[in-house]
């Protein structure tokens, strides 16, 4: 029996908002419809394509492997155990071959790094960011090679990079450990940095692996970002290892036909060395930003001119990574009659930059001191044994802000480093730098969603498979990202429309985008258990590797 409610005369009639139903389909024989139409089919078309591309990189148990992959997209829970995954109807095989495929598998890295080096960097601005630039990038190129006309090729050059701003590739580099405290059977792990360890103090280290990422970001502040290079580093190698990273990473990029308009932008957060990441990509086409530690010191160049008597100075005025009010507490040594002197003032800066009223950081100031170099020493660190020591220039940078996006005061300043090709803007490099966070999100992605860590492996070899594993399925998701509905929870609030879904939600629809794409996976031969071990065959006590500085510890024994 149904009932209708009356209105009085002239009252409008109010719909209730309920946030669990979808959004209105527009027609398919509208322009709106068909265009939408197209849009979807082409997505479709580049995911599909991505699918048979990645699954002639899986050389050994390749079945097995993408079939693990589509679990861990379709599972409707973060991944907390591995051997979940092959109760997933996506994977059609049984529990043997998922642990079978990480030990036994084989992916061809350079295959695959080169594959999502080509998809990845472009896939990252959706349709939101490229409206936003399009509206924003009001360089009339046509009127700036006219310009350019008369100029020098390598001062053209320059401008031209220096212009294209919002068409540059932008990436974040960054390691994240692999937890394996307790797994004393697993070779090559080392202390390494945990931030959700609850150790006391501030040394936050457990045992266990580190891979270092190299992730695409995009132009606009998203929980999106594209992991294109992974290697696991040890601290003995770690800035050898992250120069090669970057080269590799150019080189995948030149490949595939990205980076030709302008040099890419690699931006590293504090804890990597300014200096030997500018020498060791010396001459590299590609610009480096690095967050600089406190007390960090550059120099200008010395002051020479014709008829100077005497030898020349090897640097001249310093700038200091200080504070205004902390010259007056820092001093240079000890004066007349052991009076320790203050330190002198840093130069005015050679540019500056106010941005009033931003809507997080409200008052933003920027200042830069270019052609400074730092000190280097030729007996220590990246420099040691090499007989040509450059002089590195680049642009100190000094950043202020009045408040932060959650309304703290900041509680230290930002000093980054910026050293390539050319100079950049301050406004795109200090936005860069913001924009590296991105990559944050991602790990949280990987970590708590889709179990990068949760899997228990014995070998590296097999935590590197795993985690490209997971590289895969992050590309998936942000190719994905167009098909996907917005499939909410009640309680979840609706999307902003000018922004893209998030991670998690696309990953909740994949299992229905999937079903249009199929799979290149054979489907899986019936079998029977294998006879196992032979009665009577041990292979022994599985051998235990101690970490670096346990060797000379003594054990304790029990005496009666």
């Amino acid at each position: 029996m149904f009932h209708t409610l009356s209105r009085p005369a002239g009252e409008a009639q109010t719909v209730p908002d309920f946030g669990s139903f979808p959004p209105p389909v527009p027609d398919p024989l509208s322009r709106e419809g068909a265009a939408e139409a197209v849009a979807r089919y082409r997505a479709l078309g580049e995911l599909r394509e991505f699918r048979v591309q990645l699954y002639g990189c899986l050389e050994a148990r390749a079945d097995a492997l993408f079939e693990l992959a589509d679990a861990v997209l379709c599972a409707d829970h973060a991944v907390t155990s591995l051997v979940r995954l092959s109760l997933e109807r996506e994977f059609t095989r049984g529990h043997g071959s998922l642990y079978k495929a990480l030990s036994a598998g084989k992916i061809n890295e350079e295959k695959l790094f080169t594959l999502l080096a080509a998809v990845v960097p472009q896939a990252v601005d959706g349709p939101e960011a490229r409206e936003w630039i399009a509206e924003h990038d009001v360089i009339d190129y046509c009127l700036l090679e006219k310009a350019l006309a008369g100029l020098p090729s390598g001062d053209a050059a320059q401008v031209r990079d220096a212009c294209a701003r919002w068409t540059r590739l932008r990436f974040a580099v960054d390691a994240t450990a692999f937890p394996r405290p307790d797994a004393w059977c697993s070779p090559g792990r080392e202390h390494v940095h945990n931030g959700a360890c609850h150790c006391k103090g501030s040394s936050k280290t457990t045992p266990g692996w580190e891979f270092q990422f190299t992730a695409a970001i995009g132009h606009l502040r998203t929980a999106w970002a594209g992991l294109a290079d992974m290697t696991r580093t040890t601290r003995a190698d770690s800035t050898a290892q992250t120069i090669g990273q970057v080269r590799n990473v150019l080189r995948r990029l030149r490949t595939a036909g990205h980076g030709r308009r302008a040099a890419p932008l690699f931006v590293f957060d504090a804890g990597y060395s300014a200096a030997a990441l500018a020498g060791g990509l010396l001459g590299c086409p590609a610009h480096i930003l690095v967050r600089l530690p406190a007390t960090s010191v550059f120099y200008y160049d010395a002051l020479r001119w014709p008829g100077k008597n005497g030898r020349p100075g090897g640097r001249g005025v310093t700038v200091r990574c200080l504070e205004p009010e902390d010259f007056e507490t820092a001093a240079a040594g000890n004066g007349p009659r052991g009076r320790k002197k203050p330190l002198p003032p840093n130069p005015e800066a050679d540019e500056e930059l106010t941005l009033p009223d931003t809507p997080l950081y409200g008052t933003v100031h920027a200042e830069a001191w270019h052609g400074v170099h730092p000190l280097i020493h030729a007996d220590r660190g990246w420099f040691k044994g090499r007989e040509d020591i450059p002089v590195l220039r680049g642009t100190l940078i000094h950043v202020t802000v009045e408040r932060l996006p959650d309304g703290r005061d900041p509680h230290r300043a930002m000093w980054l480093w910026h050293a390539g090709p050319g100079p950049l803007s301050l406004d795109e490099l200090w936005r860069a730098y913001l924009a590296r966070f991105d990559i944050e999100h991602v790990f949280k992605l990987a970590k708590r969603t889709l179990g990068l860590a949760a899997a228990k492996l014995r070998t590296p070899e097999q935590a590197e498979r795993w985690a490209m594993i997971i590289m895969a399925a992050c590309a998936q998701l942000l190719l994905a990202r167009p098909l996907a509905a917005d499939l909410r929870r009640p309680w979840e609030k609706r999307p902003d429309p000018a922004r893209p879904l998030t991670p998690g939600r696309v990953r909740r629809g994949f299992r229905n985008i999937r079903a249009d794409l199929g799979t290149p996976a054979r489907v899986a031969k019936p079998s029977r258990p294998g006879p196992g071990r032979p009665k009577g065959s041990t292979r022994g006590p599985a051998p235990r590797y101690l970490l670096p500085g346990e060797a000379d510890m003594p054990r304790k024994t029990n005496t009666p």
